[in-house]
């Protein structure tokens, strides 16, 4: 055997009980389970530790990171082996015309080629060789822009016919399913019968339609409703993105929400979600402009921005919204240099009410519209519900960074190197909401279930060596709103594909992810 675990405390992903066992892994599988000692190349004593699967991130967004820099340190260090990406409408392929051109600001702050089709970006990948197990949906966003735009139009039978067979290639190469970002451009666009059309292109293969909704707040219930229509009519199973009640005078839909996804449950439909344990999000600064502003080319936008007409409008809109909105909305990233020192801060500390209409302008006008923020609109009791359900995953809603080079860089939404670590410590440990089980089993088997992640998500002879020993007693986050970038504690071996990538706690230069395309 190549590496031999003893005396470890098992929770196997099944969600069945606990229990005490011997590992054995020879290459990248586990092929022994049991109570009998074997020698080894390496030998763990695991006594202490807790040994699960290797934990699956449900919603990620390190397609163009995981290239910049494929250690995704932030990510192994919670205990992440496998990524489902090309998350909320945004893949890293199909990238034609307009997607292609509104991608080239992020593109360039990572240092990255052009690229259009999946074979360039599958080619990219193997160069890089990612040390994390790379899964991806195809955006909605990336088809509808490469064949329509950013306008905002209803998609005639012949763009319909266009866009179905350019997902099908896509689908060719064991592509998850089809996401979609209802809230952004061009995904904003689509009516209920496009989606559905779509949609319906996944039946042979059965892949997974996973929804940002076209809401999260004011209009919740009419988007959830949307994206179960979507489920009845194609019989495709629904994934709910980031399932939350986004704004205070939305938290009392929460029941109205799980009502509405377990009717649906009972009548066939399958629909599961995920969530991440904060209570803040994180988006673009253009998604809070009235939608009318957002559409069209990055410089159609950017003109847009320039004039006081626009301005004005948009003045009438932030005040509506008020001072509290401006607090709500702390800056995490921005792509213009001499800007950097706002990161870190809220609107409503930079501006005042008044003038924010020409802050929020010309800060997207430098940045060439690539400003990130966080917002703060979502409460403590809502959340313990949505982590409580058994359907619901975990997700990051982050892409991969590392605490040094080119990804380390603003204030992101510490999710990116705490989720799990912290699901597992305030939720299951200190909380205690779930069992440790079915914990492990949301972060593990579950997933692998539903986007079809094979020989994964379970501690199983025959199935690929994923695994995850932690110390119960030390696991926690440390990454904060303050510092993003803290890595989590107690999390001791990783390991993916049978060779080591966190080794006594601490990450190595081992890159061994494999490419689930």
């Amino acid at each position: 055997m190549d590496i031999f675990i003893k005396n470890a405390t098992i929770v196997n992903g099944i969600g069945k009980s606990i229990f005490k066992a011997n590992i054995g892994i020879k290459e990248d599988k586990i092929v022994y389970i049991g109570k009998e000692n074997f020698s080894s190349k390496i030998t763990i004593n695991a006594n202490e530790l807790i040994l699960t699967p290797g934990f699956i991130d449900t919603h990620s967004h390190s397609d163009f990171t995981i290239i910049a820099d494929p250690q995704a340190e932030g990510k192994i260090t919670q205990g992440i082996t496998t990524e489902i990406n090309g998350n909320c409408g945004l893949s890293a392929f199909p990238m034609f015309e307009e997607t292609l051109e509104r991608r080239l600001p992020e593109l360039k702050a990572l240092g990255l080629p052009k690229w259009n089709s999946i074979d360039e970006y599958i080619s990219l990948l193997k160069n890089v060789n990612p040390s994390i197990n790379f899964a991806t949906l195809c955006g909605h966003g990336n088809i509808r822009g490469s064949v329509i735009g950013y306008k905002n139009v209803i998609a005639d039978k012949a763009k319909l016919s266009k866009m179905r067979n350019l997902l099908k290639k896509q689908l060719f190469y064991k592509v998850k399913g089809l996401s979609t970002g209802l809230i952004y451009t061009p995904g904003i666009f689509a009516n209920t019968e496009e989606l559905i059309e779509l949609a319906k292109v996944l039946l042979p293969k059965r892949g997974v339609y996973a929804t940002h909704l076209r809401s999260e707040g004011e209009r919740l219930i009419s988007a959830l409703e949307e994206a179960i229509l979507v489920g009845i009519k194609t019989k495709i199973p629904i994934h709910i993105s980031h399932l939350k009640t986004s704004g205070r005078e939305n938290w009392w839909k929460i029941d109205t929400v799980f009502y509405l996804i377990e009717s649906a449950q009972r009548e066939g439909i399958k629909i599961t979600a995920d969530s991440y344990p904060y209570i803040a999000s994180a988006t673009d600064l253009d998604v809070f402009l009235p939608q009318w502003i957002i559409e069209g080319s990055r410089e159609e936008i950017v003109s847009k921005l320039k004039k006081e007409s626009v301005r004005k409008e948009i003045a009438k809109y932030i005040k509506t919204r008020g001072k509290k909105f401006l607090d709500s909305l702390l800056i995490s990233e921005v792509a213009f240099e001499k800007d950097r020192h706002f990161e870190g801060k809220k609107l409503g500390d930079i501006t005042k009410l008044e003038n924010a209409h020409n802050f929020i302008c010309d800060l997207l006008i430098r940045s060439d519209l690539y400003v990130a923020v966080i917002y703060f609109g979502m409460n403590e009791e809502n959340l313990i519900k949505i982590l409580s359900k058994p359907y619901v995953m975990i997700g990051t809603d982050s892409s991969s960074r590392s605490t040094k080079g080119i990804t380390a860089r603003g204030k992101p939404h510490p999710r990116g190197f705490g989720s799990f670590p912290r699901f597992i410590r305030k939720y299951v440990l200190e909380k205690g909401i779930l069992s440790l089980e079915e914990a492990i089993r949301k972060i593990t088997y579950l997933p692998a279930k539903i986007f079809k992640i094979h020989k994964r998500g379970v501690i199983k002879e025959g199935y690929y060596a994923d695994i995850v020993l932690f110390d119960p007693s030390e696991i926690e986050d440390t990454a904060t709103f303050e510092n993003p970038f803290g890595i989590s504690r107690g999390i001791k071996y990783v390991i993916i594909n049978g060779k080591f990538s966190v080794e006594n706690g601490l990450i190595n230069d081992i890159r061994n992810g494999r490419i689930l395309l």
